[in-house]
């Protein structure tokens, strides 16, 4: 499996190209249009097959139209309890970041365990609530793409709408922690990191 990171947004969202020896992938919260993804995307022949969110801010989906722009048989997917904050410009606060309304709808809807194959590559899907009601993880292989339930030693807010403390630390030790510590996390925002360290090092999941 490949993994391309590109930082978009106005506040630096980690945007994931991901594909494997098929050629086909998936695009990851592409928070901001970046045309070097699609730059890779023509020379190396990659099919992106699907536009995956882990939640529905406005950082996490400016990028979707433009990428649909440029992949017309894309589809989109969210966790189900994301529909309402990706369908209303106020929940999903997209005009205090970039100056303008951002409202969609996702192609697919997914819950939790739900299980889906992109070319030779199988995905999961978590449900990880806690920093938005529908928040979800995805998984693959040795990877997970966590979005903004967990950081390199830092959580998600949870004072957005939706959000909650307790969920968002019920989320990280019940659904995340529960997969081998060598596993690779992939945040929203900020660097990689594991399982491992996060158990050992995260000031906000320490008992």
């Amino acid at each position: 499996m490949q993994i391309y990171r590109f930082l978009t947004s106005p506040i630096q969202v980690n945007t994931y190209l991901v594909y494997d020896e098929t050629k086909k992938g998936f695009i990851v919260d592409p928070g901001g249009y970046e045309p070097r993804l699609t730059e890779i995307v023509k020379e190396e022949g990659i099919n992106p097959e699907y536009i995956i969110l882990t939640h529905g801010h406005g950082d996490h989906i400016g990028g979707v139209a433009g990428f649909k722009e440029d992949f017309p048989n894309i589809k989109t997917i969210a966790y189900e309890e994301e529909k309402e904050i990706l369908n209303d410009t106020k929940l999903n606060a997209a005009k205090d970041i970039f100056g303008y309304d951002i409202s969609m709808d996702a192609d697919i809807y997914v819950t939790d365990g739900e299980v889906l194959t992109i070319g030779n590559t199988e995905l999961k899907f978590i449900h990880t609530p806690g920093h938005t009601k529908g928040g979800m993880c995805i998984v693959s292989g040795d990877y997970m793409f966590t979005g903004d339930t967990i950081f390199r030693e830092s959580i998600g807010r949870t004072d957005f709408y939706s959000g909650n403390y307790g969920e968002i630390i019920n989320s990280i030790k019940h659904k995340i922690f529960k997969y081998p510590d060598t596993m690779v996390l992939l945040p929203g925002h900020m660097g990689e990191t594991t399982i491992l360290h996060e158990k050992r090092h995260n000031p906000f999941v320490q008992d």
